[in-house]
């Protein structure tokens, strides 16, 4: 039986501590599909409640989960509505997103994978050799700190925000700080295989100091590759964490 199937047994289907982040990925859809718009005002948690057959509590937690990714925001004494797509929602961290939406995650990872491909692509073509030391130096810290844990991943986020400077484009290095903090998890979704951040960035690193463009840009793409398998793994382990 469909776990929202609104004329199930309620109890059992609220057996799963994970129903709400079903309920979220739900009422997602339905906002992406645009049955509530930016605006909109979603219904009651007593109408959500009963639509799905389970209890308030739990249809709380679902809309707090969307509010967590932007989605919603809750007006006091007025209820919940669809909140207008923001730069802010492409600034949560992954972790929590991972369960509700892999479309979306995925689309994210996809975009910083092409941020930080274009940032390699254009440090690696400037060929400023006075710089080198400075990117030669971040990779020294990355490949001395830790093999897991906050420090090896903030020794990554300075390697790739020094290549960012290199590139030689202000925009780039904007987009690169709006997208900092996802980047930072989807980089612990790597744990504990940082060492595949260290082999990218060696990999990116030589390629910039012999200016080789497309090379940097396709270890780039390589990690974004590793980084989507981890997050389908994740997403895999949660869902089988479900049934």
């Amino acid at each position: 039986m469909n776990a929202l199937d609104p004329e199930g047994d309620a109890t059992m289907r609220e057996a799963s501590s994970k129903l709400y982040m079903e309920i979220a990925e739900e009422i997602r859809r339905q906002i992406e599909e645009g049955a509530f718009r930016p605006g909109d005002r979603l219904p009651t948690l007593r109408e959500l409640a009963d639509r799905f057959g389970v209890s308030r509590a739990t249809v709380r937690e679902a809309l707090s989960a969307l509010r967590g990714q932007g989605l919603v925001e809750f007006r006091h004494g007025m209820g919940t509505y669809v909140r207008a797509a923001s730069v802010e929602m492409w600034m949560q961290p992954l972790d929590a997103a991972i369960l509700l939406s892999y479309d979306n995650v995925r689309d994210l990872v996809e975009l910083q994978t092409a941020v930080l491909a274009q940032i390699a692509y254009r440090a690696a073509a400037q060929r400023m050799e006075s710089d080198y030391s400075v990117l030669s130096h971040a990779l020294f810290e990355l490949e001395a700190s830790p093999r897991r844990g906050e420090h090896r991943i903030a020794s990554e986020l300075k390697f790739f925000s020094v290549l960012a400077e290199l590139a030689g484009n202000r925009l780039l290095e904007n987009a690169l700080r709006v997208l900092q903090e996802a980047l930072r998890s989807s980089l612990r979704l790597l744990n504990p295989k940082l060492d595949l951040g260290v082999q990218a960035c060696r990999r990116v690193y030589n390629a910039v100091q012999t200016g080789r463009p497309a090379d940097a840009r396709d270890a780039v793409y390589a990690y974004g590759e590793a980084i989507l398998r981890a997050v389908a793994e994740k997403k895999g382990r949660g869902q089988s964490a479900m049934m």
